[in-house]
């Protein structure tokens, strides 16, 4: 009996937790051909830590990992599904972070919009708590 309790807890609780996917890695001979740039401030992007964050929380709440679009959705929801159809906005607040995500759906998919705009907005504080969404 306290067996089938335990396995029936343990079935219970793998609910609340997400698995972590490894991000794929291209094979040894491709990345040999790989030369990455000199690194300079002038000619690339900046994401500061608290930046960084805020957006890696947000993009986990919008777009939580492991989630897929339902089996048999229309072209639609598929591309709104991909994190790729999206392109994020990141402003510096006072002690937060702003970002939006908005969806890209003729550019990144083909699909002609449906809605207006079926992004997000977060406002991320730098201790890492979303104030707000919308």
């Amino acid at each position: 009996m306290k067996r089938l309790g335990l396995t029936v807890l343990l079935f219970t609780a793998s609910g609340c937790m997400h698995l972590h996917r490894p991000a794929p890695v291209a094979p040894p001979d491709v990345a040999q051909g790989i030369q990455f740039p000199e690194w300079r401030t002038d000619d690339s992007t900046t994401v500061q830590g608290p930046q960084l964050k805020a957006l890696q929380i947000a993009m986990d709440d919008f777009m939580p990992p492991g989630r897929d679009a339902p089996s048999g959705a229309d072209p639609m929801t598929q591309c709104l599904f991909r994190l790729s159809t999206y392109d994020a906005w990141v402003k510096r607040g006072d002690k937060m972070t702003f970002i939006h995500f908005t969806p890209l759906e003729e550019e990144r998919c083909g699909l002609k919009s449906e809605v207006m705009d079926a992004g997000a907005s977060y406002a991320v504080s730098d201790d890492g708590v979303i104030l707000k969404r919308e």
